[in-house]
This record gives structure tokens, sequence and C-alpha cells, in this order.
């Protein structure tokens, strides 16, 4: 099979730029452009994606929306693994009513869905109408942004919703999104494949705020909150964008519910 072509492209003028590894000064730093990626794959099955990435070489990255690497692709990157054909993108209900999303699915994909759109009143698409733009937003995928997983809005609303992911690693494992983080599976070779939203307690409300410089920009603090009155236990309050990785706020959760809930 003939290797594919990679071509980069100049800063401002949209021209493909042929020149293999040029290297642009801007603003004092040195970027690489896209020419330096030499190979490009496109595994039909994720058994084979994961013979490519299981490695962890630094050398070799997975695409799947491709936002963060068309922006700043780190000067080692050489070998591209796209994913969109070894991981799906549909979105499903399941007889419980459980809700799974391909990691490949989209945001917009996401915001757009019925089901996801009903789910915990409406918070995943009140939470994904702030993230970048609609153009960003067509293209990013659910999986990669868990993955990259820093400065996040939709990390701190899928742990208030009790989110799970499905990861591979030669086999399946599903874990809560929570645990993905805390115990560092993220940082480790694997490919997310899922996530699982479950379902929730009857009479469950949910809310998400954000504090940005601009509308556009990475959030400096947000917060979800989700609190479910038929099951005063039920109470979740995660805060994310500070120096620490998304965490829930266990002592907060424990005054909320200890005093309980009035019609209000």
């Amino acid at each position: 099979m003939e290797r594919p072509r990679v071509l980069g492209c100049h800063p401002g003028g949209g021209r493909p730029d042929r020149r293999a590894h040029r290297v642009l000064q801007r603003g004092g730093g040195t970027v690489v452009t896209r020419t330096q990626i030499d190979t490009y794959h496109l595994p039909p099955r994720l058994e084979g994606a994961w013979a490519l990435l299981r490695s962890g070489d630094p050398r070799v990255r997975a695409v799947s929306g491709g936002t963060d690497l068309t922006i700043a692709c780190p000067p080692e990157v050489t070998t591209l693994v796209d994913l969109s054909q070894a991981v799906p993108a549909q979105i499903t209900v399941g007889d419980d009513g459980e809700i799974e999303i391909g990691a490949m699915a989209t945001l917009t994909a996401m915001s757009q869905h019925p089901a996801v759109a009903a789910h915990a009143t409406g918070v995943i698409p009140e939470m994904l109408f702030h993230v970048g733009s609609p153009l960003l937003r067509n293209v990013c995928t659910i999986g990669g942004h868990l993955v990259r997983g820093k400065l996040s809005d939709v990390v701190p609303v899928l742990i208030a919703l009790d989110a799970e992911v499905t990861i591979h690693r030669g086999g399946d494992t599903r874990l809560t999104l929570a645990e993905y983080y805390g115990r560092g599976h993220h940082e480790q070779p694997h490919v997310l494949t899922a996530v699982h939203l479950p379902v929730l307690p009857p009479q469950t409300g949910s809310a998400f705020l954000r504090f940005a410089r601009t509308a556009f920009d990475f959030p400096l603090a947000n917060c979800c909150a989700r609190i479910s009155r038929a099951d005063g236990s039920a109470v979740r309050i995660v805060i994310g964008a500070v120096p620490q990785r998304d965490q829930r706020a266990f002592e907060a959760e424990a005054i909320v519910a200890s005093r309980g809930f009035d019609d209000a």
C-alpha cells in the first residue's frame, strides 16, 4: 500500500506546504508544520488500532476529531492512527434506558440526540452550547475530548451524572469516568471506545455554570450539580477547570444531602 502524502498548511493563507519539516517562527516560539507527519494509518478494526498504539510510542498519536493536533501537533509526532473506522460513533438507548455514546460521536451529535438532550433535565446540551464554536463541536469527538481531559466543561458534567467509559487495552474494561481520571487510566496507552449514561433516579435535576473570560475561552472555573429528590443521598457537586483535575466536592454534597429539599 502506498504511503499517503500529508501536507501542512501555510499559516494565514490556507495554501498547501510541500516542504517537509518546515519550521516557522511565531511569537518567538518554534512551530513545526504538519509536514512532520510521514505515516498515516486507517485501521478498519479496533484490534488493529490497538496494535499500533499499545506501545505508547510518543511518535505515534491517535486521531479522533483531530482538533488539538491540527492546532498544536507535538514536534515528536510522526505517525497518526485514525480511529474513525475502528471506534463507533453511534448513540443508542438500551432496553433499560441507559444511553451509550460511541467515542467517535461529535459534540454536535450528542447535543442533538433526543435521548441525550432529555437526560438529566437537559444539562448536557446546555453545557455543550458553551464548548467552543459550532464549527469546533461539529468536529470534536467525545472520546478525543475526554482523553484530552483538561480545562473541560464536559468532564464535570459527566462525572456529576455518574457517567462511565469503556476503554480497550487488548480487552474491554468499563469504569466510572471519575475512576478513569482518578486512577490514572487516561495516562496509560488505551483506546476509549464508549461513554455510558446510566438511568438516573426519578425527580432528578441538574444545573451547570461556567466562568470564562469570553464565550470561546477555556473555562477558568465551572461546576455541575445534580440532585435527586427521590433519593436524598443522590447529590453530586463537581468542580472543574481549576489546577486540580475535576473533582467532586464531597463535603458540600454531604451538607446539601443532610438538609433535605423543599418544594423550591
